[in-house]
């Protein structure tokens, strides 16, 4: 599957999603992300809906279904998605 977002097309791998989540983490410390769930539970919240309706995402954004097995570009796709879901 071909991101529309470079960054989650170089996850690959487990090192490369902790080497995305620490920049990821960078990026809201210094300002340059903008974020709207900044509490833990708020976060968790949003992955989970984000998780749900995943689907409409795909076929809008991406042009394809979701995939039935995550890997790992897709777990760094819901971290960054959760960040502005509401």
């Amino acid at each position: 599957m071909i991101w529309h977002d470079d960054a989650l097309n170089q996850v690959q791998n487990r090192e490369d999603l902790a080497r995305f989540l620490i920049d990821l983490a960078e990026q809201i410390r210094d300002g340059r992300l903008a974020i709207e769930n900044a509490a833990t539970v708020d976060f968790v919240d949003s992955a989970g809906r984000w998780a749900r309706s995943m689907d409409g995402f795909f076929s809008n954004v991406i042009g394809e279904s979701v995939p039935e097995t995550p890997d790992w570009a897709m777990v760094a796709a819901i971290f960054r998605a959760a960040l502005v879901y509401e």
